[in-house]
This record gives structure tokens, C-alpha cells and sequence, in this order.
């Protein structure tokens, strides 16, 4: 049998990854003391790696296939040497980039980056995103000793460093360490991404990998989406579909067999409870809400 090599990330994306695929039908499981993982679709090897690790071994060759934030294709420079799927944005907490900030003590005289001339040379910058960092400021030309963080990067500053640049979502964690942010270096989401020559050359592992593809990003564009069905009388269709389009409903609607009209609406779940008592006003019968799980357009 055929078989698909997938690294799925280790860490902080790893529950909301596995939780993705589930949405998509497709589980996976394994043991603590193990890299390899088990999966219901026998076609799949899924292998848990650290997402820093994953980019490289898709573009080597060693992976088929993989997910990994953007941040960590930029670091290992493979960008070009990989075959971009999708952009799956999602994250630890929310389902929006995450970015990669310059932040700094809250009493340093640091309020832009090109205020870290002004700090004694050569400033020291700690991070876990070394060569983006490096690329960064050599943009902006800024010479700094940019040292690899091994973790607790928050903690280093400004015993150990001037500045450092963190990964963050909310700011919660740097501003409980008292560190101000000064720039973002770069944002970033999770992509799902294949060797270029594996994908171009095998049909059946490219097939495999454009139906994961499909099927993830479906999963994330249904994430907070609601489908409403309901019927109505001929008289009532006018002002039900003017209540549909003000609250940016995607809707079908087609007669049905009793002289009355079905409708069928996908809408952000944050509007339900402003949609369903106009729905009533207006007349709308046999309303139904469910969660949307997939969604294609």
C-alpha cells in the first residue's frame, strides 16, 4: 500500500492540529514515547516532529508532506525549496497570525528600532528566530549579536540581552514579564506545504496531499459558521432576504412541494441571536441552527 509521509507539529499547534484533522474526518493518535502516530486512514504515516524540524525534512525529501508556521520556512531559508498547499490560519488560541515581535525592557530608552543604535554596541538581541531576526535588522541596518534562546526569552531581558524578539498572540506574556513591544518583525500562520519534486512527480501522492489540502481548509473556513434553515409563505421571502443580506448570510432558497419556500443560510455564528428573532418577526417556520463542520465555495 501507498503510503503518504506527513510531519504534523509537536508543541504548542500540536492539539489544535489534531483537532483539525479530526474535523476533516481524519484521526490521529499515539503514544507519549513516540514520534510516529497512528492514524484511520491507512493511506497516512503521520510523523510528530518539532515544527522547526519539519520544513527542512519536507525539503529534503525525508517527509512528503508537512505543517509548520511560516516563521519556521523563513528560518530554515525554504521557502523556494518547497511546494506551498494552503494557508491554514490557525494557532494555539485564535485563528489569526501570530507575530514575531521586538520588544524590550518597559524602562529602556528603546521606542523604535532604530533607537538601538543608541544602545551600547554591539546590542544583543535574544530569540529563537535567529536568521529572520538577522535578515531584519540588516534591513533597517542595525548591527547586533543575535544570540539563539533556548527558551524563556521573556526571562532574558535585560540581564542577558537589550531587546528580544518573541512569538506572540495576545502580548499577555511579555507584558507579565514588564517587556514593552517596539515592532513587529514578521507575522505568521501555519501552512501546509509538500516537496516540490515529490509532488510534481508522484500523481498519487499529489492527489493525496490536494485532497488534505481541500479538506483542512474547509474545516477552518467553517470554523464559526452556522447554517439556518427555515421555511416560509411567498408573501414573506422579500423581507427574510433583506434580513439575510444585512447580516452578510450566504442563503439559498427554492420552493418546495406544499407551495412554501426553503431556505437554507451560512452565517457567522456571532449573528445568530441578532438573525433568528427577525426571522420570527418576519414569518420564517420550522427554524433549525446547526454548527457548519465543512465548508467549500
Amino acid at each position: 500500500m501507498k503510503q503518504l509521509l506527513i510531519g504534523i507539529p509537536k508543541g504548542s499547534l500540536e492539539q489544535s492540529t489534531i483537532a483539525l484533522f479530526a474535523k476533516a474526518g481524519i484521526k490521529l493518535w499515539g503514544s507519549e514515547r513516540s514520534l510516529w502516530l497512528d492514524s484511520n486512514d491507512a493511506e497516512l504515516k503521520p510523523v510528530l516532529l518539532r515544527p522547526q524540524e519539519i520544513p527542512n525534512y519536507v525539503a529534503k525529501g525525508n517527509l512528503d508532506c508537512g505543517l509548520a508556521g511560516w516563521d519556521w520556512i523563513l528560518e530554515n531559508r525554504c521557502d523556494g525549496e518547497i511546494k506551498l498547499l494552503t494557508d491554514l490560519c490557525y494557532s494555539k488560541r485564535s485563528f489569526r497570525p501570530v507575530r514575531w515581535v521586538l520588544a524590550v525592557p518597559e524602562d529602556s530608552p528603546v521606542y523604535e528600532v532604530q533607537d538601538l543604535k543608541n544602545v551600547k554596541q554591539p546590542v544583543r538581541i535574544s530569540t529563537e528566530l535567529r536568521a529572520v531576526t538577522e535578515d531584519w535588522l540588516s534591513k533597517k541596518g542595525i548591527i547586533a549579536d543575535v544570540m539563539f534562546s533556548w527558551g524563556a526569552t521573556e526571562a532574558k531581558a535585560p540581564f542577558f540581552a537589550d531587546a528580544i524578539v518573541e512569538c506572540t498572540e495576545t502580548g499577555s506574556s511579555l507584558k507579565a514579564n514588564k517587556l514593552r513591544i517596539v515592532e513587529t518583525v514578521t507575522e505568521s500562520t501555519t501552512r501546509f506545504f509538500a516537496n516540490k519534486p515529490v509532488y510534481m512527480e508522484d500523481e498519487w501522492k499529489r492527489r493525496k496531499m490536494n485532497d488534505i489540502s481541500l479538506l483542512l481548509a474547509s474545516c477552518l473556513k467553517a470554523e464559526g459558521k452556522d447554517s439556518i434553515r427555515f421555511s416560509a409563505g411567498k408573501d414573506n421571502i422579500d423581507a427574510l432576504i433583506e434580513t439575510l443580506k444585512s447580516n452578510a448570510a450566504q442563503y439559498t432558497v427554492c420552493p418546495d412541494n406544499n407551495g412554501e419556500f426553503l431556505f437554507e443560510a451560512i452565517a457567522d455564528r456571532s449573528s445568530i441571536k441578532d438573525i433568528i428573532p427577525i426571522l420570527i418577526r418576519n414569518h420564517a417556520k420550522k427554524i433549525s441552527v446547526a454548527a457548519v463542520e465543512m465548508l467549500y465555495e
